[in-house]
C-alpha cells in the first residue's frame, strides 16, 4: 500500500532548523517617513530650481536671487507639500496622542477629511488659473490609488499596514508548525502581506516622483524655457531613489527572515521528466510532511522533494515563494547592486555637467542614495552570513539522517 508507505516515509521528515537572527536595528516607522518626506521635499525644490533658476551669478546680472520665486504658484506648493507630508504628520499625531486601535481609526478619518479639504481648496485655486486637464493631472495618482488599494484608508496614511495576521513592531510573526495545512495557510498570509508591501513600494515611489518631479513641470508657464533632459532625468532618479529607499523600509532583514522560515517549512517539489522504475512513486497527500528526496506522483506527474516539503506539487505560487525566500540575501544583493549602479551613474553625470543647478540636484541625490546603499549592503552582509551557515547546518543534518536510515 503506497499510502501507508508514504505515511511511514513522512515520519522521517527532518523539520527545518532556524538559525537565531541577530537583533539588527532599523529606523522606526516615523523616522523612515520623516526621511522620505525630507527627501521628496528637497527633490521637489531642486526640480523647481531646474525650472526657475536665474543668472544671478553673472557679473552684469540685475537679479540677486537664485530662483524666480514670483513665478511659482504658492497653491501648487501647498498641494505638493500636503500630499507628500500626509504620512509623517499622521504618524506624529498618532505618536503624540498614543491612541488605541479604534481611536486611531477615528482620528485617521478626521485627518483624511482635513487633508481632503486642503487639497480641494488648492485644486480650486489652481483650476481658476488653468483648465480641467491640469486638474486631472493633479489628481491622477489618487485615481490610481483607488484602483490598486480600493477604498481602504490605511495604505494612504501608512506605508506598512497590517493584514490578517499577528504583528510585532510592524513585522509578522512566524509559527513553527508541523501541520502542513497550517504551514500553507501561513504562507498564503505572508504572500499577501509581501504583495501588499511591494504594491506600496511601487505606488509610493511613483507618487512621490510624480508630485516632486512631474507636477512642477506640468504647471510651468508656457513661456518658460528649461532643460527638458535634466528635468526628465531628475524625475527618473527621484523615482528610482524613492523605490530603493521604500524597499529598504518595507523589507528589513527581520521581516525577510520570517518569510525565509516559512519558505523552509513549505519546501519545494522538482518535476521529474523521466522516472526510473526501480524506485516506486508514492501518491502525494496534503496531510503529510514529506522528507527530502521523496519521489511522489500527483496529477499524473512525478516530483521529487527538495528538502522537507509541505507545498502542493505544480503550485506555481508555492514554487515562487520558496525560490525567492529560501535565501533572502539574493534579494538584498539585487537591491544593493542596483543601488550601486545608480550611485555610480549619478557620480558620472555630476562630473560631466558644468551647470550649478545640475550639480546641486545630482549631489543631493547622491548623498541620499549613499544612505540607502549602506542599508542594503548591511542587510546583504548580515543575511548572507546567517543563511550560508544555516544551509551548511541543514546539509549536515541531512547527511546524518541519511546514514541513520542506511
Amino acid at each position: 500500500n503506497l499510502t501507508s508507505v508514504g505515511e511511514k516515509t513522512a515520519t522521517f521528515a527532518a523539520l527545518p532548523k532556524h538559525s537565531p537572527f541577530p537583533d539588527v536595528s532599523h529606523p522606526p516607522e516615523f523616522l523612515n517617513e520623516l526621511i522620505m518626506f525630507i527627501f521628496v521635499t528637497i527633490a521637489a525644490s531642486t526640480q523647481f530650481l531646474h525650472l526657475y533658476r536665474t543668472g544671478w551669478w553673472l557679473e552684469d546680472s540685475f537679479v540677486h536671487e537664485t530662483m524666480n520665486f514670483y513665478l511659482i504658484d504658492k497653491y501648487l506648493v501647498m498641494f505638493i507639500v500636503t500630499i507628500l507630508g500626509r504620512r509623517v504628520v499622521f504618524l506624529a499625531i498618532v505618536g503624540v496622542m498614543k491612541l488605541t486601535a479604534w481611536q486611531e481609526k477615528v482620528v485617521s478619518y478626521a485627518y483624511f477629511g482635513f487633508l481632503s479639504a486642503v487639497l480641494l481648496f488648492c485644486s480650486l485655486q489652481l483650476y481658476q488659473k488653468s483648465n480641467s486637464m491640469y486638474l486631472f493631472c493633479l489628481c491622477y495618482p489618487l485615481l490610481v490609488y483607488l484602483i490598486i488599494f480600493g477604498a481602504r484608508l490605511e495604505p494612504f496614511l501608512r506605508t506598512i499596514h497590517t493584514s490578517n495576521t499577528v504583528y510585532l513592531g510592524g513585522t509578522p510573526l512566524h509559527c513553527c508548525s508541523t501541520n502542513p495545512s497550517a504551514i500553507r495557510d501561513e504562507v498564503e498570509v505572508l504572500k499577501i502581506d509581501f504583495n501588499n508591501r511591494f504594491k506600496q513600494i511601487i505606488f509610493t515611489s511613483a507618487c512621490n516622483a510624480y508630485y516632486a518631479g512631474f507636477i512642477p513641470c506640468c504647471f510651468s508657464q508656457a513661456f518658460l524655457y528649461y532643460d527638458l533632459f535634466w528635468a526628465t532625468q531628475h524625475l527618473t532618479f527621484t523615482w528610482l531613489s524613492g523605490f530603493t529607499a521604500a524597499a529598504a523600509q518595507c523589507f528589513p532583514t527581520r521581516y525577510c527572515d520570517v518569510l525565509h522560515r516559512a519558505a523552509l517549512h513549505l519546501g519545494q517539489w522538482n518535476r521529474i521528466e523521466s522516472k526510473s522504475h526501480a524506485v516506486p512513486a508514492i501518491v502525494w497527500s496534503k496531510s503529510l510532511v514529506w522528507p527530502s528526496g521523496t519521489l511522489i506522483k500527483h496529477a499524473g506527474e512525478f516530483y521529487r522533494a527538495a528538502g522537507s516539503t509541505t507545498a502542493i506539487p505544480a503550485n506555481a505560487s508555492h514554487y515562487r515563494f520558496h525560490w525567492v525566500f529560501k535565501n533572502p540575501s539574493n534579494l538584498y544583493l539585487i537591491l544593493f547592486s542596483g543601488q550601486l549602479l545608480l550611485v555610480i551613474l549619478q557620480i558620472f553625470l555630476v562630473v560631466m555637467t558644468n551647470q550649478w543647478q545640475n550639480m546641486i540636484s545630482m549631489g543631493f541625490l547622491i548623498l541620499t542614495n549613499q544612505f540607502t546603499l549602506y542599508r542594503h549592503y548591511r542587510s546583504y552582509l548580515i543575511s548572507h552570513d546567517i543563511y550560508n551557515a544555516e544551509m551548511m547546518a541543514t546539509d549536515c543534518i541531512k547527511r546524518r539522517l541519511f546514514f541513520k536510515l542506511a
